[in-house]
């Protein structure tokens, strides 16, 4: 919310983790969270670059990273309870040295090509 203005997003292609607990966020319900390749987070320095999908990928298409479906570990869970599965899955989240989004070093991709951030390399995914 700190690091983009609405219009910045408008019409933007983004990469987002769906079916969360939903909560309230400048008034609106969310039920989604952007992810953001972010460097120093929580720090008076932190840098946050919302992921970008490739040229082309589809609304709603799921993310893999090498044979693994995004949203696999939580088919099924409860909204409720899917805290949990995001307190696992996003530690495991990083940019590497190409500024290709990774989880557990297998790179984020849709049919289309990879997942990327502008310009941050070796940092975490929020």
């Amino acid at each position: 919310v700190n690091h983009y203005k609405e219009s910045d997003l408008q019409d933007r292609k983004v990469v987002i983790y769906c079916n969360i607990k939903p909560g309230k966020m400048r008034g609106a319900e969310s039920q989604a969270m952007l992810l953001a390749a972010t460097k120093d987070k929580g720090s008076p320095n932190e840098v946050c670059e919302l992921l970008d999908p490739p040229a082309g990928a589809k609304e709603g298409t799921r993310v893999q990273a090498g044979k693994v479906e995004a949203g696999a570990a939580s088919e099924g869970a409860s909204v409720k309870y899917i805290h949990k599965v995001w307190g696992v899955v996003q530690p495991c989240l990083k940019m590497s040295d190409k500024k290709e989004a990774t989880f557990q070093g297998a790179t984020l991709t849709f049919p289309e090509g990879t997942v990327t951030a502008k310009t941050l390399t070796g940092c975490g995914i929020y």
